[in-house]
């Protein structure tokens, strides 16, 4: 972990040693896998971000496909997939999976996903238990969350009270989440919707809270039929990239 009050060359060295050192997942994207140093990190949080349809749920689709495609031996629940809004759609998953690898059954490849509805936050926080002390993910590489903030801000008003509480409740949920990374070894995925800060521009839903806890942060943005996705945390060379959706998935 970075210290904050280390000088700004002291933390890039530091996130730099990190990055090297991670396993990777990978996000089946060249264009993605090359500004994140050969995929999402493991021990890690991965947050990505953005308005409606700029592609972050058919990324994270893509994301446990791959994993999927390189379970081995007795590997059962390979992926887990946290469901806050009800979208997840098997069915896309393997429509990617046959165009990727036509001699593998979509079906198969599903079996390794675990797929959790939750509708509340309560539900939220108990999933992180579950997967914590279940033998059945003891093998699990990643964790998806889909959309991480929306049962909290459909839970909480608008007072200075709720907003207090919602924030809380929401940094420590984030903060077992970067415990199971880190016990489990697994890569966690996260995305999260977007709020206009004026001339600000975009910015995440409950402001910086997850930023404290995540070692990428991703915006993604749709301008006409353009896809692009940009790299915001940490500091690094090669900071975005463009892509396209097709039938089998995020190209390049």
């Amino acid at each position: 972990m970075i210290e904050k009050n280390q000088d700004s060359v002291e933390s890039k060295e530091s996130v730099s040693t990190l990055d090297l050192k991670a396993e990777r997942v990978s996000t089946g994207s060249m264009a993605f896998d090359a500004i994140l140093g050969g995929g999402i990190p493991t021990s890690a949080i991965t947050d990505i971000y953005g308005a409606a349809g700029t592609g972050k749920t058919q990324f994270a689709y893509q994301c446990a496909l791959m994993v999927s495609l390189g379970r081995s031996g007795e590997d059962k629940v390979r992926v887990v997939y946290v469901d806050c809004t009800g979208s997840f759609r098997p069915e896309r998953i393997a429509e990617m999976a046959e165009k990727r690898e036509p001699s593998r059954e979509g079906v198969s490849i599903l079996e390794s996903i675990s797929s959790i509805r939750v509708r509340s936050v309560s539900e939220q926080q108990d999933t992180n238990e579950r997967i914590l002390s279940g033998t059945e993910f003891s093998n699990c590489k990643l964790i998806i969350v889909d959309d991480v903030t929306r049962n909290f801000v459909s839970e909480y008003g608008m007072k200075e009270s709720e907003l207090i509480s919602r924030q809380h409740k929401l940094a420590m949920y984030t903060r077992k989440l970067a415990y199971l990374a880190i016990s489990k070894n697994t890569a966690v995925l996260l995305t999260n919707s977007v709020r206009s800060r004026m001339a600000l521009g975009e910015g995440e839903t409950t402001g910086n809270i997850i930023s404290q806890f995540a070692l990428f942060r991703i915006h993604f943005r749709k301008v006409d039929n353009m896809r692009s996705a940009e790299i915001v945390q940490p500091l690094v060379r090669n900071r975005g990239c463009k892509f396209e959706i097709e039938s089998r998935g995020i190209v390049p």
